[in-house]
């Protein structure tokens, strides 16, 4: 695949890191010194310019990209580029991280955006395990349409702590993806028991409100 990320953060170069071995990647950066650091330090393309730009998005040949990655520290540069991307551009497969939660409401379709990533935290663990970040790449390649990737911890008062998977009771439209046990990265089932202190990775449909329901008295 064509792989085209805009930004060079944290959570640029980790997707940059784990994808430039079997596919086409390059990172569109507006900050030359961060673009020279990161051309050395991964061997990528790095286009310097601002992703904002159809001039510099062109350049960098995002009308040939299967994945745009919109992962900025700017929730206005990603929804620009995100729109851009899948409208001038027709990208397949559009990704945008959501850095201020209160925007989290913009990322939508109507903005160009096939998925919200509402919490770099997580997202960014996950792809720090090389083990699993295929599995989580497929799940989202897998689902169409808009989707959420967000998180949810489960505090030792919770009442899903010490339950299965399969008796949490999530509303259609959401399914959990990965559960972060520590350092551990474990793809659910339905017998696997939540602990005080996991975190869930919760990818949701579009329109779908994904919050664990209490449990029935």
């Amino acid at each position: 695949m064509r792989i085209v990320i805009a930004g060079a953060g944290t959570l640029g170069r980790r997707v940059a890191t784990y994808t430039r071995g079997e596919h086409d990647v390059l990172v569109i950066e507006q900050s030359r010194a961060r673009a020279h650091a990161v051309e050395e330090e991964l061997g990528v393309k790095v286009l310097v310019g601002d992703a904002d730009e159809p001039d510099v998005l062109l350049e960098a040949g995002v009308d040939r990209a299967d994945v745009f990655l919109a992962s900025t520290g700017h929730d206005e540069d990603n929804l620009v580029a995100s729109l851009l991307a899948k409208n001038e551009f027709k990208v397949r497969k559009v990704i945008a991280a959501v850095r201020n939660p209160r925007n989290r409401w913009l990322y939508n379709r109507s903005w160009g955006i096939d998925v919200a990533i509402d919490s770099a935290e997580i997202v960014t663990k996950l792809i720090e395990e090389e083990a699993t970040l295929a599995d989580v790449v497929t799940l989202l390649d897998l689902r169409e349409g808009e989707v959420t990737v967000s998180s949810m911890m489960i505090n030792e008062d919770h009442w899903a702590a010490g339950k299965t998977m399969g008796q949490l009771g999530l509303p259609e439209g959401c399914a959990v993806a990965a559960l972060l046990h520590g350092n551990q990265i474990v793809m659910p089932k339905p017998e696997t028991v939540v602990e005080p202190g996991d975190q869930l990775l919760i990818i949701a449909g579009p329109g779908a409100e994904c919050t664990i329901r209490e449990e029935l008295a």
